[in-house]
């Protein structure tokens, strides 16, 4: 499972760091924070949603175009997505790990927030970093503007089988997603099992990293939001 204003080109690099792994960057969008980061200044305003639609999808040629790799790509901002800011109310450092697994449940469950990007605010740390097999996003703020540009939220859904505290600081959850992209080729995914991985804050007990393995491949994944389809049945 996973917010720009000048063109962006995309670029696939070599990273020095381990044999054949990728790194896509936007230009308008340069990373720090160890290897992905979001500190960079953008415009006052945000571009239109088709236009940040459409970032995506150059985002996503480039992924194609890019090395294949058996890690993952250490960065791939589906769209501009802006600088990291505070979201939300005031965060939650008065919680326990099973407090926090409550809360994750309830947004996953209820909020299906990996389609709506209905999660409660205030128990991620504003500069969380968001990893799956196709993205890795710096900020909660840039998060939910990637959220929003990718699921329908009417045609799609979020299956929670198991949530548990695996250590003081770790939470982690089972589940199933499936529906369409907003994209206007209407490209379905299929359904697909995934694993997270909350890693919290030791102190503040704030999810610090969020993590996910899939039982598909990242290009599996990609060549699905290529494929048109005729949209839901009515």
């Amino acid at each position: 499972a996973i917010p720009r204003t000048a063109p962006t080109t995309a670029a696939a690099t070599v990273s020095p760091r381990g044999p054949c792994r990728r790194t896509v960057t936007a230009s308008a969008s340069p990373r720090g924070h160890a290897e992905a980061s979001s500190s960079s200044p953008t415009s006052p305003s945000s571009p239109p949603v088709h236009l940040r639609r459409r970032h995506a999808l150059v985002a996503l040629v480039a992924a194609t175009a890019a090395p294949s790799s058996p890690e993952r790509a250490s960065a791939l901002p589906l769209a501009p997505l802006g600088e990291v800011k505070r979201v939300g109310g005031d965060k939650r450092t008065d919680l326990t790990a099973e407090k926090v697994r409550d809360q994750l449940e309830r947004d996953l469950r209820d909020g299906q927030y990996f389609v709506t990007g209905n999660l409660t605010r205030e128990i991620f740390a504003d500069d969380c970093r968001f990893i799956d097999p196709t993205n890795d996003v710096v900020g909660l703020s840039r998060y939910l503007t990637a959220l929003g540009l990718l699921f329908d939220p009417a045609t799609s859904s979020v299956d929670l089988y198991d949530i548990k505290v695996t250590s003081p600081t770790t939470v982690e959850a089972d589940w199933q997603l499936q529906g369409y992209l907003r994209f206007p080729w209407r490209p379905r995914v299929e359904p697909y099992s995934g694993h997270t991985v909350y890693s919290l804050d030791p102190e503040s007990k704030l999810v610090r990293a969020q993590s996910q393995t899939w039982n598909i491949s990242g290009a599996r994944a990609i060549a699905e939001s290529f494929t048109p389809t005729k949209g839901p049945e009515t």
